[in-house]
């Protein structure tokens, strides 16, 4: 039977009765009570302590007598003795508070992240910047959670989350599988990517057109990014000029900033491109990219899944104010 408070009672020793084993049991509320007015001696002191009225703490220390079946305190002159059997009790109830501080402490290190590892998946244009910008942020809240980022391509996403590898993936498309739910984060658009000092460097904006000559830095066939390049040039009935096939957008940044020649990708890759001596020009006329999130639809998302989710809009949110959809997680 739960305690009167409604709270899971605590089991105290056995009592033999006309031949029949009974528990005693008390409530965590009435355990409460009874320290506190062991600890200040008085009903007025526990009343202050818990500060809840007078009347309504004699009436659990005479019910918690009630089910224990012996006297807790001698009243004498407004004064609460307690007895012998108190004193006793209260040896147990000291075990059961440091019992509960351990619990609250093991609750902080979970919450903390101590000794714990959050491992999820990235492809390459998610995972330049960011997912990095995504685990700073993380990191400042959780700074003993330990991460595991591994970065995969196309061919390896479904394995990795249909075997559960890691918690989730972080890439700039969807992934179909029925065992996979995916949720869009924010849509992109497509950037040019150019070596300074290039003809096209200073321009504000580019037309398929404007670089249907030249010598273009381009994804493989069955990639995302080839699909969306090859839409942009097809819409304008041109045929890009591919002078170098690519897999990684990382490479494709590093050969656009030694002159080899230019590269379209997605705005998430180069959200943070000072340090390379590139200039990276809007597109027109091409499709729409996203940041997408998977994971396997069986799994329990653990709260760092979910604090690792709400970094990542952070992150797309400050480092694109002016970005107008942002999916609300569900």
């Amino acid at each position: 039977m739960a305690g009167r408070e409604g709270v899971p009672p605590a089991s105290f020793p056995l009592e033999v009765r006309d031949g029949a084993i009974e528990k005693r049991k008390i409530s965590l509320r009435q355990i409460e009570v009874f320290r506190a007015v062991m600890i200040s001696g008085s009903i007025n002191g526990a009343s202050q302590i818990l500060r809840v009225s007078q009347p309504s703490l004699s009436r659990v220390v005479k019910r918690t007598e009630d089910i224990l079946g012996f006297t807790l305190f001698e009243r004498a002159k407004g004064r609460l003795i307690p007895t012998k059997e108190a004193g006793a009790l209260l040896d147990m109830v000291r075990r059961v508070y440091q019992q509960l501080d351990e619990l609250g402490e093991t609750v902080e290190r979970l919450t903390r992240g101590d000794d714990g590892l959050f491992r999820f998946g990235t492809t390459g244009s998610a995972g330049r910047c960011l997912v990095p910008a995504a685990l700073a942020r993380l990191s400042r809240d959780l700074p003993r959670l330990a991460y595991q980022v591994d970065v995969l391509v196309l061919g390896q996403l479904i394995d990795y989350l249909q075997y559960q590898r890691g918690e989730c993936v972080v890439s700039v498309f969807p992934i179909r599988h029925p065992l996979v739910r995916t949720k869009a984060l924010a849509e992109g658009d497509l950037l040019a990517v150019v070596p300074r000092g290039h003809r096209l460097a200073d321009r504000e904006l580019l037309l398929p057109e404007d670089m249907a000559g030249e010598r273009l830095i381009s994804f493989a066939a069955d990639t995302p990014h080839a699909a969306a390049v090859s839409e942009l040039f097809r819409s304008a009935r041109l045929v890009p000029r591919v002078g170098v096939w690519i897999r990684c957008v990382e490479t494709a940044i590093a050969l656009v900033a030694k002159g080899i020649g230019i590269a379209i990708v997605d705005e998430f890759a180069v959200a943070d491109a000072t340090a390379f001596p590139i200039s990276v020009i809007p597109v027109a006329g091409g499709p729409r990219l996203h940041i997408y999130l998977s994971w396997h639809r069986d799994l329990i998302r653990s709260q760092f899944f979910e604090r690792f989710e709400d970094a990542l809009v952070g992150a797309l949110q400050a480092g694109r104010p002016s970005a107008p959809h942002y999916a609300p997680r569900a």
